[in-house]
């Protein structure tokens, strides 16, 4: 998961190198429900959060590639896993995605 606000000057996405569950756990890590970046103010309430990667195509390859040793059943069955092991990280990653964003101070 990724946390970012919006320029409020170009309306770029500014990341955070900062990781936090919710908006009060933002606040408690930076001190203050408020702060500087680049010379603007903004609340936590101005943090939004966004999935990271797409984690089930990524595992369906890598365990293609780990199942080559196995052979042709090898690639099917280590990508269906690879697959099914991505899909529930994103499915993870997007529900914490969720409680970001619905979270308040």
């Amino acid at each position: 998961m990724k946390l970012f606000v919006v320029n409020k000057i170009s309306n770029n996405k500014i990341y955070l190198n900062i990781l936090a569950a919710t908006r009060s756990e933002l606040a408690n890590v930076i001190g203050s429900p408020w702060f500087l970046l680049h010379g603007q103010q903004y609340h936590v309430h101005e943090v939004v959060a966004e999935t990271e990667s797409n984690s089930t195509a990524a595992g369906a390859v890598v365990g293609g590639l780990i199942g080559i040793l196995g052979g042709p059943i090898g690639v099917l069955i280590g990508g269906a896993l690879g697959g099914a092991l991505g899909n529930e990280s994103d499915k993870t990653e997007t529900n914490s995605v969720l409680r970001f964003n619905q979270s308040r101070v």
